[in-house]
């Protein structure tokens, strides 16, 4: 092969993995940088969804809905996209629920799975103990709310290169201060 081709080709090769690499990185940083999106229903009450696109950021987001109605929901898709949130799981699940998780773990189980199903208690103990519910608690006490209690759907457990990922769409649900 000419000199003046090799070059060509090596110079091509090179921006294209340069490509590839900036497009996985800029998709990285936006799938990470949250964004909150606000929807009240009737006039009573609010849900803050984590869309990933909003423009709002969580303490925004709270701030934007007005103090006299109810911000009753909070909602994430539990994923990759939260490490610390996803660490946090594992350490608490690990720590409080070690054969329960242990056996979570080694069964590969979707939400049907009886190893699964064994665990969704303690997963709800330990959304609810998670510094992400800390911050939305943290937020609410101006508004005289509180969370009150985790739930999810479709929880599931995968595995990528041995490391867990939980999986679920998660609510958080508030109650007014008495």
């Amino acid at each position: 092969m000419n000199r003046p081709l090799n070059k060509l080709l090596c110079a091509h090769a090179m921006k294209s993995i340069a490509s590839i690499f900036l497009f996985s990185v800029s998709s990285f940083v936006f799938a990470s940088d949250s964004g909150w999106s606000v929807s009240i229903d009737d006039e009573e009450w609010a849900t803050i969804y984590d869309t990933h696109q909003g423009r709002l950021s969580l303490r925004e987001a709270i701030d934007s809905v007005p103090k006299d109605i109810w911000l009753r929901n909070f909602r994430i898709f539990l994923s990759e996209d939260y490490p610390l949130l996803q660490r946090e799981l594992h350490e608490f699940l690990s720590l409080n629920y070690p054969d329960l998780h242990a056996e979570a773990l080694s069964s590969y189980g979707n939400m049907h799975n009886p190893k699964i199903i064994a665990i969704r208690e303690p997963v709800k103990k330990a959304l609810l103990a998670s510094s992400f519910a800390k911050k939305i608690g943290d937020a609410l006490a101006s508004r005289c709310e509180r969370i009150a209690s985790a739930s999810y759907e479709k929880f599931i457990i995968q595995k990528n290169e041995g490391k867990p990922t939980y999986s679920a769409m998660v609510w958080l649900s508030t109650e007014k201060c008495t």
